[in-house]
């Protein structure tokens, strides 16, 4: 149960034409009894797990290759995994593995990173690596008949980066931004501060994004250093999956890395993480108006024996399939959008953390009824409806994370990593079914220690301090934001400015050296220069123009529009055909079979089978905010002034291709960023946080723009939200045809 604030609401998709409108109902069920609501859906029938053959050989230089064997595709996934992370970093270094990851895919010794990409592209194959605390990660996906190709190209990229001077100073840029925009996040200071108060001044309790004076601090010979030090045959695993024979993938990969020189591994010793302590850290950001809060304390390791109840126990505490802490904080008492519990199970230990965000004066509640809901884990025994629940995600989930090359490559290479028999995956089913009751409650018996609970609590300390003591926790430590030090004892910097740790988060790099790795809807818009502002109004001008030009842009008051949509979710897929009505700039109707849903100006409706029912007030005032992000009003607003503008740095997409960027903001609505084509000036994506649980990045992606009347709109969009995504094509579209009014209106129930 890795990763961070899942996004799990039920949502509603509307979208026409250049528009894709996301309303989330999760957030307002409890609201309105008005709101229809029914009784989950029963799983699905569990898929059958057919895990391919496969064929494990160590080479003579120690390298472990594994060959699984899937016919169904005519291509082939290659992921090297190299037994050293974030964790492997020097106390002064941190930073250093991410940076070296960063660099694999930038060249070689021999060819530079454009020629790298352009011999990849020219095979049509996609290849990256990155760093994670244990290990690090390179892949190369081709076709079949490129196979010894990738090979070579991975090969290269692992054995002989070049770690040219010129891209060195990029990713370093790139780094040093990140962190400023993480300093400014809640979220981010919560977790990392959470990591440093379970694990101490274990590895796994450092910085490991590196902070600004250690990375500024790495040079060529640290990365050569560190490469050289544990880029080995004899620390490296290979998984070789696709359509190939395990004859083709050993002979390629003794012809390939057979001369890959073994040396002696580096002995890597940790200090041991401290037990579980009951310690409150309360770092104070007095212009927060909510609470992030992070409970929880040390875990048990991946290849623990009682890994797989540990995990259904945390997944029933808040986890999918079944969740207290959010029926509790937002079902029962409306405290929270939404509430997990995460289960981070690394090579040497773990942690179990419970984590939401709450408005200020609701703090100290929430603390108690997370910590209460720890206790319950341990004292009661869990039912077998509860149970069943988390069983059945687990289960129904895993067939999806073993349908590609890419994903069973990934689940190979994390069991061998761990030192786990291949054969579990073959046997997830039965091992996750073979847990009961009597073994979550033997297990939360066993490692929670809910009266020994670390607690993180960032926001504005001066609205719910006072609050503490009352529900038990009256013994706390104050850290100012801006004086947080992540490698102090007491996580407090010394002295003044000139004085400061390594690795004081809030510590920025000179304007200069700033470098915008990839915009972030959340970020905060710093003050911009003269010159700065008026290029970010020229590329507003050349989207305008590009859409179909200012004139007929204000025009445009109505627009219908028929379209398919296909939603891909982790508990199956769905079509719908559905028309839609926008009338600019507050009314919409989208109407598909069985159902039709609505606004008119100020609030939401939806009709269906069992008759008309309002929509709660969190729904409509989304929907409201839907209508302003559609990519004509934001660009209108930008250029009456409405919207703050700003021209972020260039980015490339996944594909490659370079984007301008462009980030809309409003004082009551989240930052936008558009990604424009250079060449078209076309809005080729939009990233948005959205108004949900967890505040997931949503990201909709444009193209096959199409002229109609004039003005150009985007025939196929698509839209992800974490796991969940919706694609759409348009099939007919009409401009300011006449309309009546009434068909934004509440039906008459």
């Amino acid at each position: 149960m890795s990763g961070r604030t899942p996004y799990r609401s039920t949502f509603v998709s509307f979208s026409v034409a250049s528009v894709l409108f996301l309303c989330v109902l999760g957030s307002a069920e409890a609201q309105t009894r008005q709101w229809p609501s029914e009784r989950p859906p029963s799983p699905l029938a569990a898929r059958e797990i057919k895990f391919p053959p496969y064929e494990i050989q160590t080479l003579a230089n120690g390298l472990q290759v594994v060959a699984v064997l899937q016919h169904e595709q005519p291509a082939v996934s290659m992921r090297l995994l190299v037994r050293a992370g974030t964790s492997s970093d020097p106390r002064d270094k941190l930073g250093l593995a991410h940076l070296a990851a960063s660099l694999l895919d930038q060249g070689t010794t021999t060819k530079s990173s454009q020629e790298i990409n352009d011999e990849v592209d020219f095979i049509g194959a996609s290849m990256g690596a990155g760093a994670g605390t244990d290990l690090t990660l390179c892949n190369m996906v081709v076709m079949k008949d490129s196979f010894e190709t990738g090979m070579r190209i991975l090969s290269d990229m692992v054995r002989h980066p070049g770690f040219a001077a010129g891209e060195i100073e990029r990713q370093r840029q790139q780094m040093l931004s990140g962190l400023q925009v993480s300093a400014d996040d809640p979220g981010y200071v919560a977790d990392a501060v959470f990591d440093r108060l379970v694990y101490g001044f274990h590895p796994y309790g450092m910085p490991e994004n590196g902070t600004p004076p250690t990375i500024a601090s790495i040079t060529r010979d640290d990365l050569l250093a560190f490469h050289a030090r544990h880029f080995l045959p004899n620390n490296a695993i290979l998984a070789l999956v696709g359509d190939i024979t395990a004859e083709e993938a050993f002979a390629a990969a003794k012809k390939i890395f057979g001369d890959w020189e073994r040396r002696d591994l580096p002995a890597q010793t940790f200090i041991d993480p401290p037990e579980p302590t009951r310690r409150v850290i309360v770092v104070d950001k007095p212009d927060a108006v909510q609470t992030e809060v992070r409970v929880g304390h040390i875990g048990i390791p991946r290849k623990h024996s009682d890994y797989m109840a540990i995990n259904l126990a945390i997944r029933i505490l808040g986890g999918e399939g079944s969740n207290r802490l959010h029926q509790v904080l937002r079902t029962e008492r409306s405290l929270t959008y939404g509430a997990q519990a995460n289960f981070e199970a690394h090579k040497q230990t773990g942690d179990f953390q419970a984590e939401t965000n709450t408005r200020s004066e609701a703090t100290a509640e929430v603390l108690r009824l997370i910590v209460d809901e720890f206790w319950r884990l341990q004292r009661e025994r869990v039912g077998d409806r509860e149970l069943d629940g988390a069983k059945a995600y687990l289960t129904g989930s895993f067939p999806l994370t073993i349908e590609t090359p890419e994903s069973i490559a990934m689940q190979v290479v994390n069991a061998l990593f761990y030192g786990l028999p291949l054969e579990e995956l073959q046997n997830t089913r039965e091992r996750v079914n073979a847990v009961t009751p009597d073994d979550v409650q033997r297990v939360a018996k066993a490692f929670l220690r809910p009266d020994r609970l670390s607690v993180v609590l960032v926001g504005n300390a001066k609205a719910f301090a006072s609050q503490l003591g009352a529900v038990g926790f009256g013994s706390y430590e104050t850290v100012q934001i801006a004086d947080l030090d992540l490698t102090s004892a007491n996580f407090r910097r010394s002295g003044t400015r000139a004085a400061l740790g390594p690795a004081r988060l809030q510590l920025q790099p000179p304007r200069s050296l700033l470098y915008q790795q990839a915009p972030i809807a959340s970020r905060r818009s710093d003050e911009q220069t003269p010159d700065e502002a008026a290029k970010a109004m020229a590329l507003v001008d050349r989207a305008i123009a590009a859409k179909g030009g200012l004139e007929k842009l204000r025009a445009l008051k109505v627009i219908v529009a028929r379209q398919t949509q296909a939603s891909r979710r982790p508990d199956g897929e769905s079509q719908v055909e559905t028309t839609n009505y926008i009338q600019y700039p507050d009314r919409f109707r989208v109407e598909a079979p069985d159902l039709v849903q609505g606004y008119d100006g100020s609030r939401a409706w939806m009709k269906d089978r069992s008759g008309v029912h309002d929509a709660p007030d969190a729904l409509s005032r989304d929907a409201a905010l839907s209508l302003r992000r559609d990519v004509v009003p934001l660009l209108l607003a930008a250029k009456d002034g409405a919207l703050a503008v700003r021209l972020l740095p260039d980015v490339k997409d996944p594909e490659g291709r370079l984007n301008h960027a462009l980030e809309l903001s409003a004082s009551d609505l989240n930052p936008i960023v558009l990604y424009v084509d250079p060449e078209t000036s076309m809005i080729r994506k939009r990233l948005f946080t959205a108004n949900a649980p967890g505040r997931p990045i949503v990201e909709e992606q444009f193209s096959d723009y199409r002229s109609v009347d004039g003005i150009q709109f985007a025939f196929e969009a698509t839209q992800k939200v974490g796991p969940l995504s919706v694609e759409r094509k348009v099939t007919e579209v009409k401009i300011n045809p006449p309309l009546d009014p009434a068909l934004f209106k509440r039906p008459a129930s």
